[in-house]
């Protein structure tokens, strides 16, 4: 569910006549603070129970009636300050759509939505949410990307669900698949166990009442992809107490043991259906939209790929929706060629979709996310042509025509040839661009070359922060990962070479001889000019196919190999993610995503020198973001 643009569980408080869903209905069930407070509303509604609402007894199998009742209600007193009546006065009109979530079966989809229909609610229907996502995300991809299957990955309590669709059609392809046992992350209890364990002025402290906050801070940090965090936290006192924590503490052995339990129910599904991972693009939804089940079909023998479904990509989803009500004049009951009909319409032909009748993708009409797009890439385009970068506003004009096209929109037309006039009278500005950009960074060189770190360089603290990195460093790799190792201490060196800062340069020539870095990385470099034949993995990795050189590795049980072309296939994942987001992150002059991107970049580059792999897209990239 919903809750100011994110996730709120569904658990539901009754108080008086007063409902409450999400996190403070969670908190009072879970801790039992409130008799009228109920978790696990699927389960617990099936239980011969009842719940005091407004000073009489209901049945618990009512509840999620009157608690959607009573939310909508509230929508149409305070959104329309009851200018259009309550909701009794609108149930025959009353647009209801019920978006469901992919683990979410038949029997509970009817069990929340036939009581309004029961109730009188004439204007409603219920849609599948992933034959809704589908179109967006494939939309998404580039046309020669774009799979035939989609493979939706979702979690239902502590398994994990798999549901094969027809990319085109929306149809689903087989039954669901269920992998018992592996819908969580088990990583998150470790996590949550570590910073509990760094906080050592608060640890003496009960840690019941803190759970929900070892638990948030351990998924924020899970899904995030910094390699350390150094943070605060806020306890249930209101103290804020520090801890440090770093991903090479964690158990990573799990994720191997997953991927191959999921790569064996899947590859068999697969062959028995005639199909292959070519075909397929894997969507990971919900609870599953986060790394550790990315890199689960990531270090398969055949890597999957893999989208993950952001808030970016569930707000066009449902821009897209409101799309469809607003066209069909709000009459949802005709958005679909049937409707569910709990007493005549058998359980397998309740769920329809909306492709039955009205083909998302061919909706030629622009959703509000639609217009803001092309109002953002306009006012890039204007900005770019005051500051006389023409190259920069035509290759952003270029994008805009190509999205407007290939969509079908005509509204734009006439604001497009208007640019393109702009365009054209500023050709002559474009070359002369250049020269002025030349003689003004010449007259400026002088003032660029003014020292203006030394005053405020803090030695002591580069000192403490030289021996906590060398510190891990040499962690990495005493337990064997020379390969991570030579590469954060690359990644080091670099910084303070960049910072003009070289007292420590021996200290680190001494760490590359004392721990053979430097010798590793020496041997490779010569060795591999003097090879006239490589092997066919060799080949495949030089050409930058990571996942067939890994299949092949492994084959040979190459396992050292293997685990570097996991890595690259994560880096080369990474850069295309930076190469499709550096527009966003020019147009929001977001720093931080600016910052993250090169350190990153940086990263990726390194691994990628490693192994005597071309890097001169990713500088050119880095170099790209340094000038946003």
């Amino acid at each position: 569910m919903q809750d100011g643009g994110g996730e709120m569980p569904f658990a539901i408080e009754c108080v008086g006549n007063e409902f409450v869903i999400g996190k403070s209905a969670l908190d009072s069930a879970t801790q039992k603070l409130a008799p009228n407070a109920f978790a696990n509303i699927f389960d617990t509604c099936k239980e011969m129970r009842t719940f005091r609402f407004a000073g009489r007894d209901e049945q618990l199998n009512k509840l999620p009636f009157y608690a959607i009742k009573y939310y909508v209600n509230k929508i149409l007193q305070n959104r329309f300050y009851g200018e259009v009546g309550n909701i009794d006065s609108n149930v025959s009109k009353l647009p209801l759509v019920f978006l469901f979530a992919p683990e979410i079966d038949t029997d509970k989809k009817l069990f929340i939505s036939s009581p309004f229909e029961k109730g009188g609610f004439q204007n409603m229907c219920s849609i599948s949410y992933c034959q809704l996502l589908l179109p967006v995300v494939m939309e998404s991809l580039p046309e020669k990307q774009r799979a035939k299957v989609a493979i939706m990955v979702s979690v239902d309590k502590n398994d994990l669900l798999l549901q094969l669709y027809d990319a085109v059609t929306r149809e689903t392809l087989m039954d669901s698949i269920r992998i018992e046992g592996l819908g969580s992350d088990p990583r998150l209890k470790q996590t949550m166990d570590l910073i509990w364990a760094g906080l050592f002025n608060y640890n003496y402290q009960p840690r019941e009442q803190e759970e929900n906050i070892l638990r948030e801070a351990a998924l924020r940090f899970l899904n995030s992809n910094v390699r350390t965090a150094n943070e605060e936290l806020c306890m249930s006192d209101g103290s804020m107490q520090a801890y440090c924590l770093s991903r090479d503490d964690l158990d990573m052995s799990a994720i191997g043991e997953a991927s191959r339990l999921v790569s064996h129910h899947l590859n068999e599904a697969l062959n028995n259906n005639g199909l292959n991972v070519k075909q397929c693009q894997v969507v990971l939804v919900g609870k599953a939209a986060t790394d550790y089940f990315e890199n689960i079909f990531g270090q398969m023998a055949l890597a999957y790929p893999v989208r993950k479904v952001t808030e970016k990509v569930k707000n066009l989803m449902l821009d897209r929706l409101l799309g469809l009500v607003k066209m069909a004049d709000y009459d949802v009951s005709n958005l679909f060629s049937r409707t569910p009909k709990v007493q005549t319409v058998p359980v397998v032909s309740k769920e329809t979709s909306v492709a039955s009748v009205l083909p998302v993708e061919n909706v030629a009409v622009p959703t509000p996310a639609d217009k803001r797009k092309v109002r953002v890439m306009k006012a890039d385009i204007n900005a770019k042509l005051r500051g006389n970068d023409a190259n920069g506003a035509y290759a952003v004009y270029e994008e805009l025509k190509e999205w407007v096209t290939q969509k079908g929109f005509t509204e734009w037309n006439d604001d497009l040839s208007k640019l393109s006039e702009t365009m054209g009278s500023m050709k002559r500005k474009v070359k002369e661009a250049p020269e002025n950009r030349d003689k003004l960074s010449s007259v400026l060189k002088p003032v660029s070359d003014i020292p203006k770190k030394a005053p405020v360089v803090d030695l002591k603290k580069i000192q403490r922060e030289f021996h906590r990195e060398t510190a891990d460093i040499k962690a990495l790799a005493r337990t064997g990962r020379k390969d991570d190792a030579r590469i954060a201490l690359h990644k080091l060196e670099t910084r303070l070479h960049r910072d003009d800062i070289k007292e420590f340069d021996a200290a680190l020539a001494d760490i590359r001889k004392q721990y053979g870095l430097e010798n590793a990385g020496a041997v490779k470099k010569e060795e591999n000019p003097a090879k006239k034949k490589k092997s066919e993995a060799e080949m495949l990795l030089q050409k930058g196919l990571f996942a067939e050189a890994k299949r092949i590795f492994a084959e040979e049980g190459n396992s050292e190999m293997a685990q570097a072309c996991s890595k690259l296939i994560r880096a080369k994942r990474n850069i295309a993610s930076y190469v499709n987001g550096i527009d966003s992150v020019r147009r929001s002059r977001n720093m931080t995503s600016k910052q993250n991107a090169i350190r990153e970049l940086e990263n990726c580059s390194a691994l990628y020198r490693l192994y005597n792999l071309e890097t001169a897209e990713i500088e050119q990239l880095i170099e790209q973001y340094k000038t946003i």
